[in-house]
């Protein structure tokens, strides 16, 4: 991932470039524009919280597109919004198979699930529907990620204490 801001449209432009052979994606322009705005939203959220470096990895198979962003950064953290008790993974056993309406950045929710104890998936929101540019949450990049993929999510690698936010893209 770049660090520099002059990098970032090259970056954005050779992640694109790998996907441009993969018909079901490139011939759908929606899917196109979701795709490279997942990745501007990955990169942003790599020069904003990650003070170490971060990479992407992007895999395709028969059926589907997964990007990965890794980064060594600050583990992620929310707050439970009905309780709001504060959590950060690992979970404990007494909090696995949970899901949680999370308080994130700016007091924006979604909803998650607790899948292991280094794993969350951030469920599917309720179709939005912008009638302005002005209404998408500018500082709002898991929302808007979530709205563009089939799925997404965050898992926390104790040995290597990498953070990996992860997207799929069904084919």
């Amino acid at each position: 991932i770049p660090s520099q801001i002059n990098e970032y449209r090259f970056f954005i432009e050779r992640s694109c470039d790998f996907v441009r052979d993969i018909p079901a994606l490139s011939n759908d322009f929606s899917k196109v524009a979701k795709f490279k705005l997942v990745i501007m939203e990955l990169l942003t959220n790599a020069m904003k919280h990650c003070r170490k470096e971060s990479y992407l990895v992007i895999e395709k198979s028969f059926s589907e597109i997964i990007v990965k962003k890794i980064d060594n950064g600050p583990r992620f953290l929310f707050a439970d919004f009905h309780t709001n008790k504060q959590y950060i993974l690992p979970f404990t056993d007494a909090e696995l198979d949970m899901e949680i309406n999370a308080l994130l950045a700016n007091n924006n929710k979604m909803n998650l699930r607790v899948n292991n104890k280094n794993s969350i998936e951030f469920l599917a929101p309720e179709e939005i529907v912008y009638h302005s540019i002005f209404e998408i949450p500018e500082h709002f990049g898991l929302l808007i990620i979530r709205q563009c993929v089939d799925s997404l999510y965050y898992h926390y690698d104790e040995r290597t204490e990498e953070n990996i936010f992860e997207v799929t893209f069904k084919l």
